[in-house]
């Protein structure tokens, strides 16, 4: 059976299709065809020639001088920094695009053609003509070891933030223009089994016109930063995201937003929702918990609860990127509430009664105001009754704090 994997464009996002690939490889799962579009043809490329360790290296330091021809000091992660880098890009917009300068030397460096020619893994690539924005659909056999380079920068074009690309008398763009995730032309050079990794990013994704091929799909579940965020700490965290979403994909680690060894959410599961249920059931009237609540008290309630522990954890800026233990997770979540200092509980009073906080809003501090509403129930029951209606995810985290604060 021939294995495909299938890389999506996304600019910056590209460390997510690293961590799939080490992923990958830690499951010893090989490929016969890459094919890609944009960032994705790039590290599509090294995958053909195996070169993950490059590949890592190039994504772990990532940063803005790796890709374009402008010096960047902000950082995404701020307003300042964000109005800068987007000013830059901005201005290199209406100059025609910024100078894919960086990137040149990055394909300069990395692409191999011995490496690339000889190895036994098909490839295929999408880039767009300018101005007509029709296909031009690249494929290993077809290219002469001249074009490599010229094809790969012509489907990372991403215009109008950098420059379009010209091979002789034709001008390209990036490939997410026509096909973002280019699993057809997967299938075209015979895959029967497709793993697709989609960044997420813009990008036009074509509908898949053999519905026999296995397709296996493969995307975020959290925030991977911005397209045009080329940073390092983006870049870190996008390689984790992306690998624990592959051992998530193929059954070796388990959970949604956060990531959880396998079994360690049916031991939580076990050891917590009898007593969660009790907190649930004493602190609502029969007549809520029957409109709001039939989830989580129905037999079959493990991913509801499961979820309460995420929101939880989430609620209380704890890191999504790594792999947990419940019983560690739910450790720091108690510290966490502990550690947080609530100045009054006036102002959460005041925004819930003048309709500030949007329905089903969710904060570490409404929940903790709500766990201690729960503290003296028979003087807050009203309350309680009309915040658990409104404000049903924190109210179910606070009851799940109450459970685990014993």
């Amino acid at each position: 059976m021939k294995r495909a994997v299938v890389l999506s464009g996304g600019g910056a996002k590209g460390g997510y299709e690293i961590g799939v690939w080490k992923a990958l490889r830690r499951l010893d799962i090989d490929y016969d065809i890459v094919t890609g579009t944009s960032v994705g043809a790039l590290i599509g490329e090294l995958m053909v020639q195996k070169d993950y360790d490059k590949a890592l290296k190039l994504w772990y330091f990532m940063d803005y001088s790796k890709v374009m021809d402008v010096e960047i000091n902000g950082r995404f992660s701020t307003k300042k920094g964000r109005e800068e880098i987007v000013k830059k890009y901005a201005k290199g917009a209406v100059k025609g695009g910024r100078e894919l300068t960086g990137l040149k030397k990055i394909v300069d460096d990395l692409y191999d053609d011995d490496k690339f020619f000889s190895s036994n893994v098909d490839y295929g690539l999408v880039t767009v003509y300018f101005p007509s924005f029709k296909p031009k659909y690249v494929v290993k056999s077809k290219l002469k070891k001249d074009e490599v380079k010229d094809y790969l920068m012509a489907s990372s074009a991403c215009f109008p933030a950098f420059k379009m690309y010209k091979i002789g008398k034709n001008s390209f763009i990036d490939g997410g223009y026509y096909d973002n995730l280019p699993i057809n032309l997967a299938i075209k050079l015979g895959a029967e089994e497709v793993i697709a990794v989609n960044t997420g990013a813009i990008g036009i994704i074509r509908k898949v016109k053999n519905d026999k091929v296995k397709i296996i799909n493969i995307k975020p579940r959290n925030d991977i930063g911005n397209f045009l965020a080329f940073e390092k700490k983006y870049a870190r965290r996008a390689i984790a995201f992306g690998y624990n979403d592959a051992m998530k994909t193929f059954g070796k680690l388990e959970g949604d937003l956060y990531t959880f060894r396998l079994g360690s959410l049916k031991r939580n599961y076990d050891r917590n929702i009898k007593r969660f249920i009790s907190n649930v059931e004493k602190y609502i009237p029969e007549l809520i918990s029957k409109l709001r609540y039939k989830k989580i008290l129905s037999k079959n309630n493990l991913d509801a609860f499961n979820k309460v522990l995420e929101n939880t954890a989430k609620a209380f800026l704890i890191d999504e990127a790594n792999i947990y233990r419940t019983s560690f997770l739910n450790m720091k979540i108690k510290r966490e509430y502990i550690r947080t200092k609530i100045t009054s509980f006036n102002k959460i009073k005041r925004n819930i009664k003048t309709k500030a906080l949007k329905k089903n809003y969710i904060n570490k501090e409404l929940i903790i105001y709500i766990y201690h509403l729960l503290d003296d129930y028979d003087k807050n029951k009203n309350t309680i009754a009309s915040i658990s209606l409104f404000f049903f995810d924190a109210f179910l985290s606070a009851v799940y704090l109450k459970t685990i604060m014993r």
